[in-house]
């Protein structure tokens, strides 16, 4: 059966009531929806506050730290400075004794290496005024001297100079150099007991284009040390330029070549001194 009207009317104030109830219920659950967002944002604003408060507090004790190193650091650069600084003085001061030491050794050295020649050259002059009244000979085959070098010396010059020598007075000795004679014949050589008398000699010899012995051309000169002898070879080819050119030259003890050019006397104490200077000359 239908419904009456009074039964329809009691079902729409139902409805009425419960859709004003309805909106009551959305209304409150709007006021919690808004206190919960507010509650929110007052949450994330405490949260957001103490994350930063915490970050505030840890970077705080960081630059505490930070400074703490920047300050270590530098007390121990300025100590290290303080330690660099002293070696620098230290290692100066030891750079100007080095360089007073390296002057003073350059002196001493000099000093030394010129009183090093002085006793080379006193050396020297000893050594050849001991070997002043000697004459060497060499290409002499060995064993000819045997058994009286002083004898056979006479003799020698005897047979050289073609004519009879002075008495074996005037050799003080006659002997062979030591060393070897596997290459060729060792120097012998003789000792006048003036040298005036060995001066006659090497005179009397220099009329000998060449000396044979036996078949052997032998060579007869003064006897220098070794250093003497080298700067007297030394002479060698400007002796043969020389001679070529006709121009007069000799040999001053103990080693210096004396030319005579135009009428004019020079005298050269090295090979590279006279090759200079005549050079100019011829």
């Amino acid at each position: 059966a239908s419904p009456t009207l009074h039964e329809s009317r009691n079902d729409l104030s139902e409805l009425k009531v419960m859709i004003t109830e309805l909106k009551e219920e959305i209304k409150k659950s709007k006021k919690a929806s808004e206190k919960l967002r507010q509650d929110l944002q007052q949450d994330k604003k405490d949260l957001e506050k103490r994350i930063y408060t915490q970050f505030e507090t840890v970077f705080k004790c960081m630059l505490e730290k930070i400074e703490e190193h920047i300050q270590e650091n530098a007390y121990k650069l300025s100590t290290l400075a303080d330690q660099l600084e002293d070696v620098k003085q230290s290692f100066m001061t030891r750079i100007e004794i080095a360089e007073h030491l390296a002057s003073t050794a350059d002196g001493k050295a000099t000093a030394a290496n010129s009183e090093c020649k002085k006793l080379r050259d006193r050396h020297a002059a000893l050594e050849n005024g001991s070997r002043r009244n000697n004459i060497r000979i060499e290409g002499l085959p060995e064993n000819r001297e045997s058994p009286n070098p002083v004898k056979f010396a006479v003799e020698l010059f005897s047979k050289i100079i073609e004519e009879d020598f002075k008495s074996d007075t005037e050799i003080a000795a006659a002997y062979r150099i030591c060393g070897s004679n596997t290459f060729r014949p060792r120097s012998f050589i003789v000792r006048f007991e003036r040298l005036l008398c060995k001066l006659d000699v090497m005179a009397l010899l220099r009329h000998k284009q060449e000396i044979i012995f036996e078949n052997n051309h032998i060579r007869i000169f003064p006897d220098f040390s070794p250093a003497t002898a080298a700067k007297c070879a030394a002479f060698y080819n400007i002796k043969q330029r020389l001679q070529q050119a006709d121009i007069k030259y000799s040999l001053l003890y103990p080693a210096k070549l004396k030319v005579n050019v135009q009428g004019q006397c020079y005298v050269f104490s090295s090979k590279e001194e006279a090759e200079k200077e005549l050079r100019k000359l011829l």
